[in-house]
C-alpha cells in the first residue's frame, strides 16, 4: 500500500492461551509438506501452476502476529486448503515486527502445517506503517527494508522451502511519494516518517535482494501500482524501470512482475481490461511471469469493494495468462479487524470469537477460482 493522501492512508493502515493444534491440522500439514503442490521450484523459475499468494499481516497493531493469533491463523490456513488442489498457494507476512519470538511462532505454525510463506522485503509499509507504530521495528524504514539479509538468511535456513518467496511491495509507488513529499506535497506525509536523505528506490538494493533470492532459491514478487506506462508524465519513473529491466536481465526468471490494483481515487477500476501493458513486457526483459495484486483497495473504502468485482479481476487475470495472483487485505477476506496503527486488542472480544473464519467476501473468490480451475482441467483433456 502506498500514500496517497492522509485520509485514504489512514483507512488502509490503522491475552488468551496459545492455541493448541488439533490432531486433524497437525496430519494435513504433514501430508502437504509431503505433497506434489510444494515440488514445483520456488526461485529460478515460477511455479508451473498459477500461485495464489494471500496476505497474513503487513504489521498493523491488531494484525495476527503482533497477537500471535494462532485461533485465526489456523482457520486461515485450513480455509484456503480446498484451493491447494488446484493452484500453488501461499501467504505473506510482513516481518519487521519489534516482538521477534512471535514472528517465529507464526512461521513455526505455517510450517508445521505445510503452508509456504512469502516474506515482505522492501515495502512502502516498512517506511510509513513502519516508521509510525511501537509494535514495528524495520530493520531500515527510510528505504522500506523489514530485514536484514542476514535475518533472512537465519529463517531460511530456519524454515528451508516453507520459506518460499520475497515480495518488493509498491517501491516505486513510495519512492514517488517521496519525491512528492519533498516538492508538491509535503501534507502527503505523516510527521512521523523516516524520509531518505537520497531516494527510496535504490537499484543496489535491488540487485543485493534478488543476489539473496536466488542464492537461497527464493521466488520474488516485484509488485507496483506506479508504472510509467499509466504514468507517463513521471520521467523518473521511467529511468527507474530502465534500470529495473537491466535487474531482471542479469537475474532472469527469478522474479514475477505484477500489478497493483490499488491506484489512488479508484483510477485502477478503468485499466481492468488492460492492466497488463504495464508488466507484461517485462517477461522479454528476463522476468519469469507476470501477475496481479489484487486488492479490495480498488475502491476508496476497501471493505465496501464487491466481492465479485475483484473476483472478476482475479479469474480475468488467470485467462491472460497471470502466472501470480496475490490477495488483500485479510480482514476483507477473512472475518478481522480492519488494520490499525496503534495496537488494539481483540482476541478476547466476544464479537471475534470466530476470527480468523472466511466472509463472504472469500467464498465468491474461492467458487470463481475453482471454477476456472474445473474449466482449464476441462479443456485440458479434451485436447
Amino acid at each position: 500500500m502506498s500514500f496517497a493522501g492522509i485520509e485514504r492512508f489512514w483507512h488502509k493502515k490503522r491475552s488468551m492461551k496459545p492455541f493448541v493444534l488439533d490432531f486433524l491440522g497437525m496430519v494435513v500439514g504433514a501430508l502437504l509438506i509431503l505433497s506434489p503442490v510444494l515440488t514445483a521450484s520456488a526461485g529460478q523459475n515460477a511455479p508451473a501452476r498459477p500461485l495464489l499468494v494471500f496476505s497474513l499481516d503487513q504489521g498493523f497493531g491488531n494484525g495476527i502476529v503482533v497477537h500471535d493469533d494462532q485461533v485465526a491463523l489456523t482457520r486461515i490456513i485450513s480455509a484456503l486448503q480446498p484451493l491447494r488442489r488446484h493452484f500453488e498457494v501461499r501467504v505473506i507476512v510482513n516481518p519487521m515486527v519489534r516482538d521477534r519470538a512471535k514472528l517465529l511462532r507464526t512461521l513455526d505454525t505455517l510450517a508445521a502445517r505445510g503452508m509456504p510463506f512469502t516474506l515482505e522485503a522492501w515495502s512502502s509499509d516498512a517506511q510509513t506503517l513502519g516508521s509510525c507504530s511501537e509494535q514495528n521495528n524495520p530493520f531500515d524504514p527510510h528505504h522500506g527494508l523489514t530485514v536484514s539479509t542476514e535475518e533472512l538468511g537465519a529463517l531460511k535456513r530456519r524454515y528451508g522451502r516453507m520459506f518460499a518467496g520475497i515480495r518488493f511491495a509498491e517501491v516505486f509507488a513510495q519512492d514517488f511519494t517521496v519525491r512528492a513529499v519533498g516538492t508538491t506535497n509535503p501534507e502527503w506525509a505523516l510527521p512521523c516518517w523516516k524520509l531518505p536523505a537520497d531516494s527510496f528506490f535504490r537499484p543496489d538494493i535491488a540487485r543485493g535482494l534478488l543476489s539473496f533470492a536466488r542464492a537461497n532459491n527464493l521466488h520474488v514478487q516485484w509488485s507496483d501500482w506506479h508504472w510509467h506506462t499509466f504514468h507517463s508524465w513521471d520521467a523518473p519513473q521511467a529511468e527507474h524501470e530502465r534500470e529495473m529491466a537491466k535487474l531482471l536481465r542479469e537475474f532472469p526468471g527469478l522474479v514475477t512482475v505484477t500489478y497493483a490494483n490499488n491506484e489512488p481515487q479508484e483510477e485502477s477500476v478503468p485499466r481492468r481490461d488492460h492492466w497488463e501493458k504495464a508488466v507484461k513486457g517485462f517477461v522479454n526483459d528476463g522476468a519469469a511471469g507476470f501477475g496481479l495484486s489484487c486488492q479490495s483497495w480498488l475502491r476508496l473504502v476497501e471493505t465496501d469493494t464487491d466481492p465479485e468485482e475483484l473476483a472478476g479481476w482475479a479469474v480475468e487475470a488467470l485467462e491472460r495468462g497471470a502466472s501470480l495472483v496475490q490477495f488483500e487485505p485479510v480482514w476483507y477476506f477473512f472475518h478481522l479487524p480492519r488494520g490499525t496503527f496503534g495496537v488494539e486488542r481483540y482476541t478476547h472480544l466476544p464479537e471475534w470469537v470466530d476470527r480468523g473464519r472466511p466472509r463472504e467476501s472469500f467464498g465468491v473468490l474461492e467458487r470463481a477460482l475453482l471454477d476456472w480451475a474445473a474449466k482449464r482441467d476441462r479443456d485440458a483433456k479434451s485436447l
